[in-house]
């Protein structure tokens, strides 16, 4: 995106959504542990539970399982919804700790406040919310980035939802491949919009992590691509870097036996460090993608290449032959490729054996 991916680097974000518990104190300290594990951004999640879900809604089948007590989602979501006011605390909190700040929004009234209360430059979609037309729709790309998590969708969701923020057709399914049919809105959202190859359970089971799916997303949008990551451990995230996420999202705990819905699936601080750092690793090993003698191979090219060198003593005016040349270490001398420039021409000097020939 034009804001948060102006550089080559994998923007890594460490969602804490409602690993806060509802404390102030909690979100507080994830922000500070987030900062210190390495993360670009922290991100919450607003909501209203009155408008986010029916008085008689079950609870998720993970839900239930991490929780540890069965009761209706309201009653759960309630516990950890924050008033508004304490956006605008987070905010100032991460700007002092120098970490970006971003909310997801799971309703229309959470898009206003995210775009003209707290005026964040970011805003991240939640899978669930990839067909809430009337939230979809309030979004402006022309003052917002916009991260969609694309999790329980297929290519056709992901289009209606693209084409429904961009308030045009822009992406049309043929053949079940995404095509263009509107290039000068394309072009307009191109750096706006970021797309997250996404699995929604919690956690996700390896089988059905689908990597590949983001080489896929890059080659069949054009656009930024990312993950949010679900699985257990660091190596989902650390393999998505590696096939061109430009964006990884990885929920974030302070103790992974704390009680909540997500805590389970999350990753605690020395964790969430391991994958950043492993991740930058990726990032520094992937190079320019140019072949050409890197720095550290010229010191070795030395030793290990070989030269042209007499393979028996050549008198002077001797003709050079395959008889009388042969190659071997140091490469300090004439290109192995040059022996077919010297083969039948007179030699200008006397050549002991293993002595390097020069032109």
């Amino acid at each position: 995106m034009t804001l948060i991916l102006s550089s080559k680097k994998t923007y890594i974000i460490a969602e804490v959504g409602v690993n806060h518990n509802g404390k102030i104190s909690i979100a507080k300290k994830l922000i500070h542990q987030a900062k210190k594990a390495g993360a670009d951004a922290v991100k919450f999640q607003i909501y209203d539970s009155n408008l986010l879900v029916t008085s008689d809604a079950k609870q998720a089948p993970y839900q239930k399982k991490n929780m540890k007590i069965e009761e209706s989602q309201i009653k759960m979501l309630k516990r950890y919804e924050f008033d508004r006011k304490k956006y605008y605390l987070l905010k100032k909190f991460c700007k002092e700790k120098k970490i970006d700040f971003m909310v997801s929004a799971f309703d229309e009234s959470g898009v206003e406040f995210i775009m003209n209360k707290l005026k964040s430059n970011v805003i991240k979609i939640p899978s669930g919310e990839i067909n809430n037309v009337l939230l979809l729709k309030r979004l402006n790309t022309s003052n917002i980035n916009v991260l969609i998590s694309t999790g329980m969708s297929n290519y056709s969701e992901i289009i209606e939802a693209i084409n429904t923020i961009a308030k045009k057709k822009v992406y049309k399914l043929i053949n079940n491949k995404p095509k263009i049919v509107n290039y000068s809105t394309y072009k307009k959202i191109k750096k706006k919009i970021c797309i997250l190859h996404c699995v929604t359970d919690y956690p996700v089971d390896d089988q059905y992590a689908n990597l590949n799916c983001i080489n896929n997303m890059i080659k069949d949008f054009n656009l930024y691509i990312g993950y949010s990551d679900h699985t257990l451990g660091i190596i989902a995230s650390v393999i998505a870097s590696n096939k061109g996420a430009r964006v990884i999202e990885k929920h974030f705990t302070l103790n992974k036996k704390m009680i909540g819905p997500d805590h389970l699936a999350s990753l605690e601080p020395k964790e969430f460090k391991n994958m950043v750092k492993k991740i930058r690793q990726v990032e520094l090993m992937q190079g320019d993608g140019i072949k050409k003698i890197q720095k550290c191979e010229i010191r070795n090219a030395k030793v290990a290449r070989k030269s042209v060198v007499a393979k028996i003593p050549i008198k002077k005016n001797d003709k050079f032959t395959f008889d009388n040349l042969t190659l071997k270490r140091p490469g300090t001398g004439l290109n192995p490729f040059m022996i077919y420039k010297l083969i039948n021409k007179k030699s200008k000097k006397n050549y002991k054996t293993d002595e390097l020939i020069k032109l």
